[in-house]
């Protein structure tokens, strides 16, 4: 009995960690932290981290200043090919006002070379402190992108907000005989909430949709167009067009009576001879 009492108590202690180890902030999993001590582990690992990082941006800046030392051999090397030259032209006899206009271009090649070694590394030490910058406060590629829809749609609906109901018709429409069907469609959309010729502005979208072979949103714009105003001039394209949408998405028997319609209410328009040809 009493060897299974040491035996079991062997294993508990085992079992436990060990009451010396508490509070050991060296250790790969402490325990038993005080409040205090536990900031201080908190402050170990952001300056681990911290450390990670400046070991990153300090690779950068050491690539950055090896392209330093290069572009400094690279001048170096020019300002003696140019020193060279110059000595060559002095001892080379002929036009006095050439060999100076020469010696004068040189020069200025040399100032200009200076200035773009000067102005290099002024480049490369922001592009150092635009590193640390990145790091400290890095934006995801999507973030960025989110963000910036953001901005880029609240200044469409200020700049949209501005403008007549008129002035938009007109930009739609301007959009759509260039083809350019998803703009003008949105715009013609503007025109309709400031109500100018929903009508129209309904039958145009429906035609954008219709040209993008999106039958479906064809047809929903036509009939709103229809709806709201019947006696337009646009009337047998919008009956044919609903029609061959209607078609197209397998209507048929409904794609029919729009063809009738057409031919009994348009009989000498173009529209209704393409029609009777459709029901033949």
């Amino acid at each position: 009995m009493r060897y299974l009492v040491l035996f079991l108590a062997s294993i508990l202690m085992a079992a436990e960690p060990s009451v010396f180890e508490a509070g050991n902030l060296d250790s790969d999993q402490p325990y038993g932290l005080t409040q205090s001590e536990k900031h201080i582990l908190q402050n170990k690992k952001a300056i681990k981290k911290l450390q990670e990082n400046l070991y990153t941006v300090q690779s950068k800046v050491d690539r950055i200043d090896e392209r330093v030392k290069g572009l400094e051999s690279i001048v170096e090397g020019l300002d003696e090919n140019i020193r060279e030259l110059k000595k060559r032209l002095k001892e080379k006899s002929g036009n006095d006002e050439r060999i100076a206009q020469l010696q004068k271009d040189l020069n200025a090649s040399m100032s200009i070379q200076k200035e773009n070694f000067e102005q290099i590394k002024k480049i490369l030490k922001e592009l150092s402190s635009l590193i640390d910058q990145i790091n400290s406060t890095y934006v995801t590629k999507d973030e960025l992108k989110s963000e910036l829809s953001k901005i880029y749609a609240l200044i469409k609906k200020q700049n949209v907000s501005k403008k007549s109901g008129a002035q938009l018709f007109k930009e739609a429409l301007h959009s759509f005989r260039k083809k350019e069907y998803e703009k003008a469609k949105e715009l013609f959309g503007y025109a309709i909430q400031k109500h100018y010729k929903p009508a129209t502005s309904n039958f145009y979208i429906a035609e954008s949709c219709y040209y993008q072979k999106n039958y479906a949103c064809a047809v929903k714009h036509y009939k709103k167009s229809a709806s709201l105003y019947q006696k337009a001039s646009y009337m047998p394209t919008l009956l044919l067009h609903t029609a061959v949408s209607l078609e197209k998405l397998g209507r048929k028997k409904e794609a029919k009576k729009f063809y009738r319609n057409l031919v009994s209410l348009y009989p000498k328009s173009k529209a209704a001879k393409i029609a009777k040809k459709k029901l033949k």
